[in-house]
């Protein structure tokens, strides 16, 4: 069943938006709005909820400041009279309304999961130092709003590629300043890269490369999109693009050949959203795994 749920979100006063995470300020709303779904769906009207899982939305990043999250995900599983099922729900804090609908099939397994986990400490660090830097602050703390494993594509004839890289949304805090940033993590290399707002060496090398390869990344988050909400029409919108500065090493200036990307697809009802990376080097982009439990 495709159709959606709506709940205001007026009933949480508006003090609480500033007083701690989006995610968590809306949480009620979207755990009521689960709830409602799950005992009418299930025909049980004492149906419990879990959070599965919760993320706030990055904005896309298009007039050089900072936009904050104005919207929320969560997965929320609805239990009761012996029957389970499990939606997403989406709110939205200017709207003042939470939807619950159905969660995209995944075909994603533990592995991707835990490989995301593994290399999370590496990818906050990497965010925490570069975050320091930025904001000129050394005792800034990190977050992980969000984070994927990136799903290899079949290259070798010998099925498809085992996961190697993980793709982090990061939000750093210190001194009343506040940045965000993709990071990229790959077991293969040393260390994980970071991508923020800030304009590369070059001056417009690195939001010419982000244009440049934004292409295939719609394309690969399209293609996924389309087969997960079972939507042969789904579109897509970029929210954020950035260009990963690579480590320099050897004196001479490495040029940047890796970009990061938030892509919403939407369609049939439903939506969903991914971290894509690509590599120009490699010539191919790649959609991410999203976190479910």
């Amino acid at each position: 069943m495709n159709k959606f749920f709506v709940l205001s979100a007026l009933t949480i006063p508006a003090m609480l938006w500033a007083s701690q995470p989006l995610e968590d300020a809306l949480q009620p709303s979207a755990v009521k709005v689960a709830q409602q779904r799950g005992a009418s769906e299930l025909g049980c009207p004492a149906a419990t909820t879990e959070v599965i899982s919760k993320h706030a939305v990055e904005e896309p990043q298009t007039n050089g400041w900072y936009e904050f999250p104005r919207r929320a995900e969560y997965t929320i599983a609805v239990s009761g009279c012996g029957k389970r099922t499990t939606y997403l729900v989406g709110c939205n804090k200017f709207k003042s309304a939470c939807e619950a609908g159905p969660v995209p099939t995944s075909t994603g397994s533990a592995t991707p999961r835990q490989l995301a986990d593994e290399l999370q400490p590496d990818a906050v660090n990497a965010a925490q130092q570069r975050g320091a830097k930025d904001l000129a602050c050394p005792a800034t703390t990190a977050k992980v709003t969000r984070q994927e494993t990136i799903m290899e594509g079949q290259t070798t004839g010998w099925g498809a590629e085992a996961p190697h890289r993980a793709v982090y949304a990061v939000r750093v805090k210190g001194c009343g300043k506040q940045t965000a940033y993709l990071v990229e993590c790959d077991t293969g290399k040393k260390g994980c890269a970071t991508a923020g707002s800030q304009q590369s060496q070059t001056g417009s090398q690195g939001p010419q490369l982000a244009d440049e390869l934004q292409p295939a990344a719609v394309q690969a988050a399209q293609e996924r999109g389309s087969k997960e909400l079972a939507c042969p029409a789904a579109t897509a919108r970029v929210n954020r693009k950035e260009t990963i500065e690579e480590a320099q090493t050897t004196g001479w200036y490495e040029l940047p050949y890796r970009a990061l990307y938030t892509i919403t697809i939407a369609g049939c009802g439903k939506q969903t959203s991914y971290l894509v990376a690509c590599n120009k080097k490699e010539n191919r982009c790649a959609a991410g795994s999203p976190r479910s439990g």
